[in-house]
């Protein structure tokens, strides 16, 4: 019922349309979506809202091809999905539902195709995996990775009002794509990769054969503290520039998580190496709530 309230809002009449973004919808609620998603989903207007579960969807089926199942098949179902993606838009539609919505979400909203090709070369690195030698280097592949899937949600939420915001949008993403890294550092050691950059670990002489064998050292504390303190020094700076935008309330609680998220990983304490952090769920929907009610009843 809701999906297609939304569908209404967006003026998406076409029977087959409207079955292809109700997939899209229903996988964005689902575990591969993530609670996060599900919620940024539910925070973005009810007109926007197909489009965004799209995009969505589009990139958590690109992210289980890089993410998940035996490693040796990865890159090759990354290739597979990515000729099928530019094959769709070379058609102008597929009978995948998450393809076909896809590239009507993109050519609907005059969304360039370079997003999506960013979001390939930087999960290709990650099937390919090799350490970030500098900060410079993680930053370039988390504008990559989350910066143009990011500004493709914000663009599907407030247009082309966001251009001279992009650089902001990007530079947001990546704060928020490196609190990812500090929250999962556990499981990316479990598959092989260490996302700190090298010239970190080097400034406070952590050694990586430590880190990737999850052994503790004192220094990892200061370490941990730096990188987080890159993320809580800048963010909320970041969404002040961010004010004036239709997207205001969407960053404002992206930097509320980022912060939970944060204090989480630093109370962590050596458990960082050997689980996974998520805030109380209880706290994750207070950073949520009141988003989402500014858009009932939809």
């Amino acid at each position: 019922m809701l999906v297609r309230r939304w569908l209404d809002a967006a003026g998406i009449t076409d029977p087959v349309l409207r079955h292809c973004y109700t997939v899209c919808a229903r996988e964005v609620s689902a575990l591969g979506g993530g609670r996060g998603r599900w919620s940024a989903l539910r925070a973005a207007p009810a007109s926007a809202r197909p489009h965004t579960a799209a995009l969505m969807a589009h990139g958590c089926r690109a992210d289980a091809c890089a993410d998940t199942g035996p490693a040796q098949g990865r890159q090759r179902r990354l290739a597979e999905f990515a000729h099928a993606t530019w094959s769709a838009f070379a058609a102008g539609g597929s009978r995948n539902p998450v393809l076909h919505a896809t590239v009507h979400t993109y050519r609907s909203l005059g969304m360039p195709l370079s997003l999506i090709e960013d979001m390939f070369t930087a999960m290709r690195r990650d099937v390919d995996f090799r350490d970030f030698a500098t900060y410079a280097e993680l930053r370039q592949w988390a504008t990559q990775m989350t910066g143009s899937p990011m500004y493709g949600v914000t663009w599907a939420m407030a247009g082309t009002e966001l251009t001279e915001a992009q650089p902001l949008v990007h530079e947001f993403a990546e704060l928020c794509q490196l609190t990812d890294v500090l929250c999962d550092l556990s499981e990316d050691l479990d598959d092989g990769r260490l996302y700190l950059p090298l010239e970190d670990l080097d400034q406070f002489a952590v050694r990586p054969e430590d880190v990737k064998a999850k052994r503790w050292t004192p220094p990892m504390a200061d370490l941990i503290a730096f990188e987080a303190a890159r993320v809580t020094d800048r963010l909320p700076a970041l969404a002040a520039e961010l004010d004036h935008t239709p997207v205001s309330p969407f960053t404002r609680a992206l930097v509320e998580l980022c912060t939970l998220h944060v204090a989480g990983v630093l109370s962590a304490g050596q458990d960082v190496l050997h689980r996974p952090v998520q805030p109380p769920m209880g706290d994750f929907l207070d950073v949520w709530r009141p988003v989402m009610r500014t858009v009932i009843p939809c």
